[in-house]
């Protein structure tokens, strides 16, 4: 923020954080009587999801836990494991109750969740998300690993989410059939890629998809064009750097270790362009990741796709739900920001078209009210009131299994 306009303009900025604090006030307001229609409805299971619904909404459209959830939700305990997986450590943060499950259902939700790439562990929405989860009667396991913290996808991240799972629906008080997966990002990805194991596929009651891609490769060749392909059109749209670091990190695991560390210090940030004899110096299968990343040849990325080497066309496939659809048992609740530059909205709807065809059971959801996966500041309150409404009925089916 630059402090000297702020100085500049004081009255401006109280203005400012006076009608944010009145637009929280008035869609606290507006979800307090959601929850008191609802309440009177709570003695039938759909009712009670209701009621939940309402007062978890507060923290995805705020970012903060929803005060009169605070006050009136469940007390609650955190603690941390490490359990082994196949191939890495997995680490688990769990949001719990304190309290034994109530008579009815006599089990509790359990709900893993997945925030993709990094180490999202201490990030303040993250953390008040898990909370607000657990302070609605739901026991929260939070999963990252090593590569997930390295901002790399692999499929063996796959499997670190079936193992987690199973670690979740085995804990005290939680129903084997009542539990789901949160996945935001890539996280969403990889879970619609892990519900089709054997291990947990009769398991998941659900999976959600929250700003994920579909199919890899095609999200490559989005980065290579700069543009997404909206309803016929070309529509230009220029990605995260996070995403052009993921991928190239994810993509140098296949390519000779010199062309590799190239390609990934080529795209870190401050990084300026290769020059044309470094280019020259790679593989031409570096050659062809690197003009992808860059984005610098667009009229030629088929040919730089069809460049790639095999294992990373075998890569991409496996850490896409596009080559497991016709597995696909678990409903799954697809949901995407129009505005991401982080993973272009295209990537749900072709999600949603192959699930159509393939009649499998799932709902997709556009948004307006979000930036990737976190709500953007200075929305008015139609917006909220338009995306709240939509986000409320996919919390209340959420929370079904936990009624």
């Amino acid at each position: 923020m630059d402090t000297k306009a702020s100085k500049a303009h004081p009255q401006s900025t109280r203005g400012k954080g006076q009608w944010r604090r009145f637009m929280r006030r008035l869609l606290a307001t507006f979800l307090l009587i959601v929850a008191l229609i609802s309440a009177g409805l709570s003695l039938v299971p759909n009712g009670r999801a209701a009621v939940r619904a309402a007062f978890l909404l507060p923290a995805l459209v705020t970012a903060e836990e929803p005060a009169p959830l605070a006050l009136l939700g469940e007390p609650i305990v955190h603690t941390r494991e490490t359990i082994a997986g196949s191939y890495e450590p997995i680490y688990l943060d769990i949001f719990a109750p304190a309290a034994p499950p109530p008579p009815v259902p006599g089990v509790r939700e359990g709900v893993l969740v997945i925030a993709g790439v990094g180490d999202n562990r201490t990030d303040a929405q993250y953390l008040n998300l898990m909370r607000s989860l657990a302070r609605s009667g739901l026991v929260a396991v939070a999963m990252t690993t090593p590569t997930l913290m390295a901002y790399r996808l692999l499929p063996q991240e796959t499997d670190a989410i079936v193992t987690a799972f199973q670690q979740l629906i085995h804990m005290p008080h939680v129903g084997t059939a009542r539990s789901g997966i949160l996945g935001f990002s890539a996280g969403g990805s990889l879970a619609s890629v892990a519900v089709t194991d054997p291990r947990i596929r009769h398991s998941v009651a659900f999976v959600t998809s929250f700003g994920g891609y579909f199919d890899a490769e095609t999200l490559l060749a989005d980065l290579g064009r700069r543009a997404v392909e909206v309803n016929g059109k070309s529509v230009a749209w220029q990605p995260s750097l996070v995403t052009v670091q993921v991928l190239a990190n994810s993509i140098a695991t296949t390519l000779p270790p010199a062309d590799g560390q190239i390609l990934q210090n080529a795209v870190a940030a401050g990084a300026r362009q290769l020059t044309a004899q470094q280019i020259a110096s790679l593989s031409p299968a570096g050659q062809a990741a690197y003009h992808l990343l860059a984005g610098d040849q667009p009229a030629r990325v088929d040919a730089n796709i069809a460049a790639l080497p095999g294992e990373a066309h075998v890569l991409l496939a496996r850490l896409s739900p596009a080559h497991v659809v016709p597995g696909i048992q678990t409903p799954i609740y697809i949901l995407h920001d129009r505005n991401d530059i982080f993973v272009p909205f295209t990537q749900s709807r072709a999600f949603a078209a192959a699930l159509d065809a393939a009649q499998k059971p799932h709902e997709f959801v556009e948004f307006s009210i979000f930036q990737h996966v976190e709500v953007r500041s200075g929305l008015g309150l139609s917006q909220l009131l338009g995306d709240g409404f939509s986000l409320f009925r996919v919390l209340t089916s959420l929370l079904l299994p936990a009624s």
